[in-house]
């Protein structure tokens, strides 16, 4: 089966792998979404304005399709939501006025104009060396052990 993405790499492992492979891959994806993780948090500022939760409060991951995939950042709608201030620091902002709603109610605000983080592509970037060494390691130890 050629694999061309994401989403077929996910159903080729879940149905023609065996078993001690896809454990194996299991177990590296953890860690692979608990390193991107870790660099996440510590490129997310604190603002040292806000008393309350801050954006890196919010941020986990999430596994998905049997622990082969998973969802980094801020996975839930209530942790988006808790953590809304994540897509300003992530993905930059204009400046200017910005409205939202949050339980039901609408809400201005002004926010001054910052430039993109890309923390979770910066995390990613950063891991990807690693986390491909550790996926083709867990092939190999594996395949070794005689699938």
């Amino acid at each position: 089966m050629p694999v061309t993405g994401t989403k077929e790499l996910v159903a080729a492992l879940q149905h023609g792998i065996p078993s001690r492979i896809r454990e194996n891959v299991e177990e590296v994806l953890h860690k692979a979404a608990q390193l991107v993780l870790v660099d996440m948090e510590a490129l997310t500022p604190i603002d040292g304005d806000n008393p309350g939760p801050h954006a890196r409060d919010g941020l986990t991951i999430l596994a998905g399709d049997g622990g082969l995939s998973y969802d980094i950042g801020l996975p839930t709608r209530d942790l988006a939501e808790d953590h809304f201030w994540f897509r300003f620091l992530d993905g930059g902002t204009k400046g200017g006025e910005v409205s939202y709603r949050r339980n039901g109610k609408r809400f201005t605000m002004r926010v001054p104009k910052r430039p993109a983080l890309r923390i979770l592509e910066r995390a990613m970037d950063g891991n990807r060396d690693e986390i491909e060494r550790l996926i083709v390691q867990a092939i190999r130890e594996a395949l070794r052990e005689g699938v």
